[in-house]
């Protein structure tokens, strides 16, 4: 089907310029969605007074947002991170080239504020900001073509549009989901990935002992998949058995933790016999004033 697509497109006339986005290229690209974007600033003089069109693009998945502005400065920068974030997420770096907008103190305070680090191209390097600079090419091709059918209509719904066209009706070489699903399922894995696994043992068939405390990436009928040091194996379901010993170490220590705390009240505390020895001296005492 993708196959299929991609012929249809080529074919059209009005739709074979429309590349697939971004395929690799002069910079590397990264192992999951958030990690690293580029930014860049690229005019379309369509847009009049708010010319200046803000564009971010996640090195992994593609996924792009573009803002139009009256100005380069740093006040337009930030707000254009601040319609990225709300879409695409946080992104753990972002790389910029060396101009004065991105070099401003309110910037790096921006950054600074949100967590994100800030990179620099190469000084008058044309290839260290590229899959921006690409990204800049076809949201321009997608803007003239959907240029006629969006008369009367405002600028930020036609930029809208074409951001549509691209996030989620494109699909990359490299992949058959759009670029939009391809972000999402990369934050997915990452938060996975960060998911406690539960730990379990495995059988040695040759000393028939029960070894290490590995975890369990994923288990079926008849199987399990563990990682283990060597690497990912593949292990029949009877040699994989729940490691217990970390659980079972826990509960002992809250009862030996509790019995401290109690042993502490009870040092504290003073025990009933002893308040009821005092009540009885209170009241001797009481007795003997009366008689004298």
């Amino acid at each position: 089907m993708p196959t299929e697509a991609r012929d249809i497109v080529e074919s059209c006339n009005d739709c074979h310029a429309l590349a697939a986005p971004l395929p690799a290229g002069v910079n590397p690209r990264c192992l999951r969605a958030l990690e690293i974007w580029q930014t860049d600033v690229t005019q379309i003089a369509e847009f009049g007074w708010l010319k200046y069109v803000h564009v971010t693009v996640d090195t992994f998945s593609s996924a792009m947002w573009a803002s139009a502005h009256t100005g380069e400065k740093a006040r337009d920068v930030i707000a254009h991170w601040r319609q990225a974030f709300a879409v695409l997420g946080i992104p753990s770096a972002v790389k910029t080239d060396n101009g004065p907008a991105y070099a401003f103190q309110k910037v790096r305070q921006f950054l600074q504020l949100w967590g994100v680090s800030h990179k620099f191209g190469i000084l008058h390097s044309p290839t260290g900001q590229a899959i921006v600079e690409r990204s800049h090419g076809t949201l321009k091709q997608v803007l003239q073509k959907q240029k006629w059918g969006m008369q009367g209509e405002t600028l930020h719904s036609w930029l809208a549009k074409a951001l549509y066209t691209i996030n989620h009706l494109m699909v990359p070489q490299n992949s058959n989901n759009p670029v939009i699903l391809n972000h999402h399922l990369s934050l997915q894995a990452s938060d996975k990935m960060h998911q406690p696994r539960a730990k379990v043992q495995v059988r040695n068939l040759v000393t028939k002992q029960w070894e290490g405390s590995y975890d369990l990436m994923a288990s079926g009928r008849g199987y399990a998949c563990i990682s283990r040091d060597i690497g990912v194996r593949w292990e029949p379901a009877k040699c994989v058995r729940p490691d217990l010993r970390l659980q079972r170490e826990n509960p002992a220590n809250r009862q030996a933790g509790d019995s401290d705390q109690n042993e502490s009240h009870q040092v504290d505390e003073p025990s009933s016999d002893d308040s009821d020895a005092d009540d009885v001296s209170d009241h001797s005492d009481g007795h003997s004033t009366n008689r004298n």
